[in-house]
């Protein structure tokens, strides 16, 4: 499959289904598919999580190579309220008066308020068995996600191409490519880490998903690269095992307050050592540029306040950043000083870091 993108196109990834999203170089980029149905000499175009009104030229342009206009569109389906998934609402409405939304009843208490008229919203807990059938003949099934990482989030499954529409569930930062490649898991874990509630939640997502008959052959998040072929599996059993949100703010808060101090040291230790324009260098990269929080929280003099990622994980990916601007002498004085640091804080060794 093809691996870039293509800023100006759609991308078919599947039959019929084409990926209409942003190619925008950001940490967190948005994805929105397209799928033309046709079929018993009738014609039904889809859109998937329509985005936000800053992807709306793009969206619009590559929608008309495929259909024609945007105004063609017949449905939209939603997988949950968030801004960047349904901010598009009102100029769709605007292009077609007889759009049709289609999302959970939980997510349409809050969709709504972008200004749908209660007649253009299609309520899937109304269909039966979660399921519908077009007029063309295509199934569609309804499959929710609840707490992933919103009460009402629901994924959509193409029964056809076997293309499952995640949502935010299986969504990643960082993503270079289209395709996902294993690297990707990285992007994955830290977006999942920051923003679902729970272990629990994403295990009975994962247990719905590996439900699925048949089984998706692609995992289409709203977020990050396309899943696919052997990658589905390695994920799902990575998704099933992954500690995120509460189970990490659980697990952070009686270490807390000596993990914080233990960063700042090190930072304090890199400064004597290489400069503080390196270290700057290096803290440059955990800003946020506006499409996803930073990982830690910093102070206006620099210093490190609060951790929003898995803690150990969050400083590994710190002192690898900073091990980048040592010399090998440099690395491994530093390499001892965190050794010393975390030993007096009474904190698990870093490991994979000091490799």
């Amino acid at each position: 499959m093809e691996t870039t993108i293509k800023p100006d196109s759609p991308v078919e990834i599947g039959q019929g289904t084409y990926w209409v999203g942003s190619s925008a170089r950001e940490l967190l980029k948005r994805n929105i598919y397209l799928r033309a149905f046709s079929g018993n000499e009738k014609t039904i175009n889809l859109l998937i999580d329509p985005g936000p009104p800053v992807d709306f030229q793009i969206l619009s342009s590559k929608t008309a190579q495929v259909i024609g206009n945007l105004s063609a569109v017949n449905f939209a389906f939603v997988n949950h309220q968030d801004p960047d998934v349904i901010g598009n609402a009102p100029h769709l409405l605007m292009l077609n008066k007889d759009l049709l939304f289609m999302m959970t009843e939980d997510t349409w208490r809050l969709v709504q308020y972008y200004g749908i008229p209660k007649a253009n919203y299609r309520a899937v807990e109304r269909f039966t068995d979660l399921t519908t059938v077009l007029v063309t003949g295509h199934t569609l099934r309804f499959i929710p996600t609840p707490f992933c990482h919103f009460r009402g989030a629901c994924m959509l499954y193409d029964q056809e191409t076997r293309i499952l529409f995640s949502g935010d569930l299986f969504g990643g930062i960082a993503a270079s490519g289209l395709f996902a490649t294993a690297a990707n898991w990285a992007g994955i874990k830290a977006f999942h880490e920051l923003y679902m509630p729970g272990n629990d939640a994403l295990r009975r997502a994962v247990k719905r998903i590996r439900q699925l008959t048949p089984p998706p052959a692609i995992i289409a998040p709203q977020h990050g690269g396309i899943i696919t072929g052997e990658l589905i599996e390695l994920f799902l059993g990575k998704m099933e095992d992954l500690r995120v949100g509460l189970d990490i703010i659980g697990n952070l808060e009686d270490k807390a307050p000596e993990l914080i101090a233990a960063i700042n040291e090190i930072l304090g230790a890199s400064r004597e050592m290489l400069g503080e324009s390196a270290v700057q260098r290096v803290l440059e990269l955990f800003k946020p540029d506006g499409s996803y929080p930073s990982i830690f929280a910093l102070s206006k003099n620099s210093t490190v306040v609060d951790i929003k990622a898995e803690p150990f994980a969050a400083v590994e990916s710190l002192a690898k950043l900073l091990f980048r601007e040592c010399s090998e002498d440099q690395k491994k004085t530093l390499q001892l000083k965190i050794v010393v640091i975390f030993t007096e804080h009474s904190l698990p060794p870093l490991e994979s870091a000091l490799q």
